[in-house]
């Protein structure tokens, strides 16, 4: 049976209706939201299994867990005193599942003895895993969707007391914390390496991984192309028309370009007006047909000027760079608004 709680503790009861369970486990936003905090299936992380210790130790409990909820599968992020063979698995089927309750109702589900519990009492996990009390207070990722459960378990019926339910209330919120500070070091990783006017990378980001990519070609056999692109006579535009033009200008770039490259290129803003693109997988004429399209989609009243060059083994990203630059100066020689492609004739 469930038991009364204090205001901001209440427990909502389990979900009734199976359809209105698998909408909410389902929900897309939420998938969304569970996939980019990269906890499902992944190695163990020593601070989740800390808290599912904590947990277990505060609600003088034999196991807890940190669990998260997918459309198919409730995963131990963090655990303590699960049986085998599912702690090795970390995993169980939905069908097992408590904390799908907790993640449908967006609520605490505290349960005295669930075999008495008209809905979870045909759970195997009451069988499986000698989940007879339970306690689970919902985990929120930074989106505010419920992702899975800090939950208490105890093979025997109890009583849960209020001062226990208040501390596993608390350290599900720690776990949300911790999910939060995740993703802030996450937006300021992607900061350092984004330009913030294009929302292109910046030279950092094109430093750092040109060499990788080159690398990989090299490793896989690979082709791998470079374009270096100047927009033509910038410092005139942004005399004339003013730099909150140029920016904006800019922006517009950045906007169009990245909508023309794929995900696995590497575009980036290495300079005020200059621009540079890896493509892995990508020979000479590919990477020229490319180069074109970005050339071709301008902002009116400016031009680009590109050069290409196709990597060729054993040579070094410098050297590839190199070859790629000579080419955008064949194109500003020979009139601008062109590509031109290495080696230079």
């Amino acid at each position: 049976m469930s038991i009364e709680l204090p205001p901001n503790l209440r427990a909502a009861p389990p979900v009734v209706a199976s359809a209105r369970l698998s909408a909410a486990v389902h929900n897309g936003g939420r998938l969304q939201a569970l996939d980019a905090e990269g906890l499902v299936a992944g190695a163990p992380e020593p601070i989740f299994d800390r808290f599912a210790r904590l947990a277990a130790r505060v609600a003088d409990a034999p196991t807890a867990l940190v669990t998260v909820v997918t459309d198919e599968r409730q995963y131990f992020t963090g655990l303590c005193g699960i049986p085998q063979p599912w702690a090795d698995a970390r995993q169980t089927p939905l069908s097992h599942s408590f904390c799908q309750h907790v993640v449908a109702n967006g609520a605490p589900l505290v349960i005295e003895d669930a075999r008495e519990d008209p809905v979870l009492c045909s759970n195997p996990a009451i069988r499986d895993l000698a989940v007879i009390a339970y306690a689970g207070f919902p985990i929120y990722a930074p989106t505010g969707h419920v992702l899975g459960s800090l939950c208490a378990i105890d093979s025997t019926p109890r009583a849960w007391r209020i001062d226990h339910l208040e501390a596993l209330a608390d350290i599900a919120a720690l776990v949300g914390s911790e999910l939060e500070r995740r993703e802030l070091v996450r937006r300021l990783a992607i900061d350092a390496r984004t330009d913030a006017l294009t929302g292109m990378a910046n030279r950092r980001a094109w430093d750092d991984e040109l060499p990788t990519a080159l690398r990989t070609a090299e490793r896989l056999g690979h082709p791998l192309s470079v374009v270096l692109i100047d927009i033509d006579f910038f410092k005139s535009y942004n005399d004339v028309h003013g730099h909150p033009a140029g920016d904006s200008a800019l922006r517009e770039i950045g906007r169009r370009w990245r909508a023309l490259t794929r995900d696995i290129d590497l575009l980036a803003r290495v300079g005020g007006e200059e621009f540079a693109l890896v493509l892995a997988g990508c020979d000479g004429p590919g990477a020229q047909m490319v180069a074109e399209r970005l050339r071709a989609d301008m902002p009116p009243g400016l031009t680009a000027s590109a050069g290409v060059a196709a990597w060729t083994p054993p040579q070094t990203s410098d050297g590839l760079v190199a070859e790629a630059d000579r080419a955008l100066y064949r194109a500003k020689r020979d009139g601008r608004d062109r590509v031109c492609v290495g080696p230079p004739g």
